[in-house]
């Protein structure tokens, strides 16, 4: 297990919760609860929820923010079941922080991005970042996805040995 993705809780939102690390945002790395926790000092006044960042030994890294204090969403009472069962990134969270993010033309932050992660590599490309910064909504942009998720499905079913 990653020190950085080191619970249960952790290895479910990380697929929703990675995205943050192509963003301005912590993800919080430099807590006890990474990948669980999103969060920026910009966003004060905006959150009640905070969290401070810090060196850790055993996580890689120093993290975005070290020692000052985060405003943002705890992920941590996040329904799991109803995660499990949905079984899609959740794209609310992108959503709404960048549209309360204040300065949104360094919210998915080219810099930063390079000493962990473009946020196009994560995405897949730049269609994601464009679309969310067109003002489309999760279920607009799930829309999109489809034609190339059934080209997909219909590819993958010469490979398909068990129905």
């Amino acid at each position: 297990m990653s020190p950085n993705i080191n619970n249960q809780q952790a290895i479910l939102l990380y697929p929703s919760t990675c995205l943050f690390e192509g963003t301005i945002l912590n993800e919080g790395r430099g807590t006890q609860y990474p990948f669980t926790v999103i969060g920026s000092p910009a966003l004060k006044g905006m959150y009640s929820f905070s969290f401070t960042p810090f060196s850790i030994k055993e996580m890689s890294g120093k993290p975005i923010y070290k020692d000052q204090v985060c405003y943002g969403l705890d992920l941590r009472k996040v329904d799991l079941q109803k995660l499990r069962a949905e079984k899609k990134v959740d794209l609310s969270w992108l959503i709404e922080t960048y549209n309360t993010y204040p300065k949104k033309e360094i919210f998915f932050d080219k810099k930063r991005s390079k000493e962990i992660v473009a946020f196009e590599k994560l995405a897949g490309g730049t269609t994601l970042e464009a679309q969310i910064v067109a003002g489309l909504t999760a279920e607009d942009i799930r829309k999109s996805w489809q034609p190339g998720l059934k080209k997909y499905k219909e590819m993958r079913q010469q490979y398909v040995l068990y129905p």
